[in-house]
């Protein structure tokens, strides 16, 4: 797979994959374990950011109530 075979028919700084190419593209893909492991890690960190969102929003609401009183 030449570079020149994903320029052919494309429009100026964007080229394509055709269908073919896809189909002859060998993926290496890791085993149902460690695609889980993955998974977990994935939603761990999830939980992670979603924990320290509603900490980020709660202490936004705190400085917003401080900052009421002070100028009040």
């Amino acid at each position: 797979m030449g570079t020149l075979k994903y320029q052919q028919g494309t429009v100026y700084e964007r080229q394509s994959v055709s269908p073919a190419d896809l189909l002859s593209m060998v993926l290496y893909l890791p085993g149902k374990a460690e695609q889980e492991k993955i998974g977990s890690f994935f939603k761990q960190l999830d939980d992670t950011i979603d924990l320290h969102q509603r900490k980020l929003d709660l202490l936004k609401e705190q400085k917003k109530g401080f900052l009421q009183k002070m100028f009040v």
